[in-house]
């Protein structure tokens, strides 16, 4: 059956039963599929894809805007129509889904600048370009109205690629919070907490794939290194059965139901998710049985989607694909992931580039085992993170992660490893965790840097221990416990810059110390403006905890030694916060709250 068709603007030289088309010096890669199901309420069929209700998307070569074609515009809705499938507890998603909203995106790649043109298909008519704003702000694309409901964006071909967001003014909405402490649409005695898109729209412009890097990242059905292996379209409930080294989803749409998982062969090392390949299900990996030839990778690649959709929000095998038991405080073993890897005897290089990874119902990636896997991961996408528990990415030693989207209601950069690198991130951020992670546990860490973060949008608003945008969360077995810290474990040499969160914010960072610190530098950290909660919640704090025989950890000596806690550049409604001008405090515009003990242990300057 036919489930996809492959566009091309300029250089489509061919299609090829289901395969791609190739493409010519001069390129834009669409796909489309036409099994989409136009449903923003309930959960659509299995062999079905759902598309956006709110929104139309078309690409064009900057030189031929008469060239204009359909990149499909894919759609999210909290719990994916399921409800509380088997539970009645809380899960996250409950304001989402009061308040009807929905997330909507669409991929393509180009290989010259383009224009792309975004219709408010439901929608009040469009007066001047200056009603829809994109975020991050600081891209100030081009744009231009091209009639009552269609605009145009200018998008220049970057290596990096471009994630960023298309909102409309008449879509924009205030959540509030009300006396109970749960968020509400209700404006009136309630304080506001964020405004955001009720339908949010995310555009993700990728780089067509060239030479050492299309080699690279995309299994070669030539080689006589490894075999490949290729499901059909359809439902797939045999893919534990595969021991080729490859499996290749061509373009089309796969489910694999809600009570099962690909528990994958130790021989399979790479899953390949083509351009226009949308895959409901999850990905077991486990460690090598032994050293493999070529391509000595351990990877998941490709522009294609893995949606999570099928499954119940915490999703436990062993409690037979249900929502966990209610009597099981945590199923983080046996809950299902989208990407779920184990680390064997020996170290493994895993790369990840490319693929969006939507509706997760937990965890979406984790490592489980003594972490021997360095990851590099890029150019990829976490989108419908509705549910409570849809964390990012743990980075462990020597992984890097670039140029990646995340909308997500839990921890999105998760720092636990040495020798990592994070560079050029998008946040769209829910209620529920920060944006940078390194606690739970005492940590052995040292050589972290992350570098251009920008959090386009932030929900939060509990105050908590794990929330904010950069925090150190205290120990996951009691978070009211301050004695569960190891001063022998030592954190050093994090470096986090430039980091921008628009909008209305609840916190800059919560830092509780598990572990003895040294040489923690946050530079360049801008927040748009605070939310309209007490400024007493608001507030950062910095604390330095202790094991249960009473020794503290140690932190750095800033003032002196300059090897504590270095605060540069930190800016709040474009006020510059500084120690020497006093305005850090508490109930100041800095919101600082630091342990008073540690007054020698930081600066702000």
């Amino acid at each position: 059956m036919t489930t996809y068709v492959c566009q091309f603007l300029i250089g489509c030289l061919a299609v090829v039963g289901l395969g791609a088309c190739s493409v010519g010096s001069v390129g834009v890669q669409t796909w489309h599929h036409p099994n989409a199901e136009a449903n923003a309420s309930t959960a659509v069929a299995p062999a079905n894809v759902r598309s956006s209700m709110v929104y139309r998307v078309r690409v064009a070569p900057v030189t031929q805007p008469e060239k204009a074609q359909d990149s499909f515009v894919y759609m999210s809705i909290p719990r994916n129509g399921l409800g509380k499938a088997g539970y009645t507890d809380k899960d996250g998603a409950e304001f989402s889904a009061q308040a009807a909203m929905t997330m909507s995106w669409s991929s393509f790649l180009h290989d010259k600048d383009v224009w792309v043109y975004v219709e408010l298909v439901d929608g009040p008519a469009l007066t001047s370009a200056d009603e829809v704003t994109i975020r991050p702000t600081p891209l100030t694309l081009q744009k231009e109205l091209v009639n009552e409901r269609t605009v145009r964006i200018r998008v220049p071909r970057v290596p990096e690629g471009l994630r960023f967001s298309v909102e409309f003014d008449s879509q924009q909405m205030t959540s509030y919070e009300g006396p109970d402490g749960a968020l509400t649409t209700e404006s009136a005695g309630n304080r506001a907490v964020h405004t955001e898109p009720r339908n949010g729209l995310m555009i993700f412009a990728e780089p067509l794939l060239t030479g050492r890097d299309a080699k690279r990242l995309t299994p070669d059905p030539r080689s006589t290194s490894y075999t490949i292996h290729y499901p059909a379209p359809g439902l797939i409930s045999n893919l534990h059965e595969v021991t080729d080294r490859v499996i290749y989803f061509r373009p089309g749409t796969y489910y694999m139901g809600a009570n099962y998982h690909a528990n994958l062969h130790p021989n399979v090392r790479w899953i390949y998710l083509a351009p226009g390949a949308y895959v409901k299900g999850a990905f077991q990996f486990h460690a090598s049985p032994a050293a493999l030839p070529e391509p000595a990778v351990l990877g998941v690649t490709g522009f294609g989607v893995l949606s999570g959709e099928q499954y119940a929000y915490e999703a436990d095998r062993a409690n037979g694909y249900r929502h966990r038991a209610a009597d099981t405080r945590d199923c983080h073993g046996t809950c299902v992931k989208l990407l779920e890897f184990a680390s064997g005897p020996s170290a493994e290089r895993l790369t990840i580039h490319g693929i969006t990874m939507a509706n997760a119902p937990y965890h979406s990636f984790v490592i489980h085992g003594a972490p021997t896997i360095a990851a590099k991961v890029s150019h990829g996408k976490q989108i419908g993170g509705w549910y409570w528990q849809t964390d990012g990415f743990e980075m462990y030693d020597n992984s890097t992660m670039s140029d990646m989207f995340f909308h997500l209601n839990d921890d999105v950069l998760k720092l636990y490893g040495s020798n990592t690198r994070v560079n050029g991130i998008v946040v769209w951020k829910l209620e529920n965790g920060p944006v940078i992670q390194w606690g739970w546990t005492p940590r052995n860490i040292r050589q972290v840097r992350v570098n251009g973060i920008d959090v386009i949008h932030n929900r939060m608003h509990r105050d908590d221990h794990n929330m904010c945008i950069i925090n150190s969360a205290k120990h996951y077995l009691d978070p009211d416990s301050d004695v569960l810290a190891d001063p022998q474990a030592p954190v050093s040499e994090i470096r986090l810059s430039n980091i921008r969160s628009e909008g209305m914010n609840l916190c800059a960072m919560r830092l509780y110390a598990l572990s003895s610190w040294r040489n923690i530098h946050i530079e360049n950290l801008w927040i748009e403006k605070w939310n309209g909660l007490e400024s007493a919640r608001q507030a950062s704090r910095f604390e330095a905890l202790s094991n249960g025989a009473g020794f503290s950890v140690s932190i750095g000596n800033e003032l002196r030694e300059h090897s504590g806690l270095s605060i540069l550049n930190y800016r709040v409604a474009g006020e510059r916060i500084t120690k020497e001008a006093g305005n850090w405090r508490a109930d100041g515009p800095g919101r600082l709250d630091f342990d008073p003990v540690l007054w020698e242990s930081w600066n702000a300057q």
